[in-house]
């Protein structure tokens, strides 16, 4: 049965609703579906489906979803930031977001914490073509920067580095240049000098044969990347709830570590367009490639633990940090107060073992 819809709103339309507040979208106040599962509204900021999000489609094409009593209806926005404003007017109940705008938000009052985290390490890079006279964030200025959205995370990034130099953050111009291959495109053409993605983003392109190299943006090490977000008094009222979407997440998570090819085809059966046209041996070859580049990190191969979405107080700490040196914040405050490790515990109470052997039999 299926239990996650794979719903992508058009950038320009996603913009235009989220400064009305997804009227269309109507509340998420909680409720069941038809079957008498708890349904979910999930937000993740991405322009399009790729293998980086396979362990999505795992959860639900294996059951891990249906499992938890769960029927989970996915949302895709164009940038972490209007991930965040869906969950904060309440349009959708969890959304996956990196630090920035949970940061920032905290300052404004709005309370989001993070629950579980997603990515490991700060996500977001600056590179440019192999060949690039470009050696430093300095060498930016007057450049054009590619970034798949205006608004996108990525954008703030690339800003963020330039002040964090203490250069002018509007010195660059930003290109917006989408996904896919328009992408591509941008890049090959030279319509861009630089780009500011993301991990798996930058597989994607380098998939299709772009040499990059990568611009050092000291004070970035070691940051933390972001997770599972909700409103503080969301997660109070649905603890049980976040529990259960996040040990079904895990569960995608372990089996995809132990199969990813397995995991590729999940995504292929629910979101058919991302398989792409070419040659099925080299699409699956690629798409794992950027499917192992997401799991990197997260802590789930056999010898690593059996805690998925732990942070480290260190890290968002650093983070915090960080987020008031690049001046996207005004003053540091106390890292507990985003995130929480209290449901960790529980969100891992299943066998890894028994997850990998399920894998093992798909192989």
């Amino acid at each position: 049965m299926r239990t996650i819809r794979l719903t992508r709103l058009a950038p320009a339309v996603a913009l235009a609703a989220a400064a009305l507040g997804l009227a269309a979208c109507g509340d998420s106040s909680g409720g069941t579906s038809p079957d008498g599962r708890d349904t979910i509204k999930l937000a993740i900021g991405s322009p399009s489906w790729n293998a980086g999000y396979a362990t999505l489609a795992v959860s639900e094409a294996r059951g891990y979803f249906a499992k938890e009593n769960l029927d989970v209806e996915v949302l895709l926005f164009p940038s972490g930031t209007q991930v965040a404003q869906q969950v904060i007017s309440g349009k959708v109940d969890v959304g996956l977001m990196t630090p920035e705008p949970v940061a920032i938000g905290h300052t404004k009052g709005t309370d989001l914490t993070y629950f579980a985290q997603y990515w490991t390490r700060w996500i977001y890079s600056l590179k440019v073509p192999e060949g690039s006279g470009i050696a430093s964030v300095a060498d930016l200025e007057g450049k054009r920067v590619g970034v798949t959205a205006v608004a996108s995370s990525g954008a703030t990034f690339a800003r963020t580095a330039l002040k964090m130099q203490g250069l002018d953050s509007n010195s660059i111009k930003l290109v917006p240049i989408g996904a896919g291959a328009e992408q591509l495109n941008a890049i090959k053409s030279g319509k861009v000098d630089a780009l500011a993605l993301w991990d798996t983003q930058y597989q994607i392109v380098e998939n299709k044969g772009v040499k990059l190299k990568p611009l050092p943006v000291p004070g970035t090490e070691n940051l933390f990347g972001g997770g599972f977000a909700v409103k503080k008094g969301d997660l109070k009222d649905e603890r049980d709830t976040m529990v259960r979407l996040g040990r079904a997440f895990a569960k995608g998570v372990v089996f995809s570590q132990a199969d990813p090819e397995a995991a590729v085809h999940d995504l292929w059966k629910l979101h058919p367009e991302t398989k792409g046209t070419a040659a099925e041996e080299q699409v699956l070859d690629e798409q794992v490639k950027v499917l192992k580049v997401r799991l990197d990190g997260m802590k789930v191969a056999p010898g690593e633990g059996d805690r998925w979405g732990e942070m480290d107080p260190a890290g968002v700490t650093a983070t915090v940090k960080f987020a008031t040196t690049a001046g996207l914040i005004d003053k540091e405050f106390p890292a507990a107060d985003i995130f929480t490790n209290d449901l960790i515990a529980e969100i891992n109470e299943f066998s890894y073992a028994e997850v990998r052997a399920a894998a093992k039999k798909t192989s």
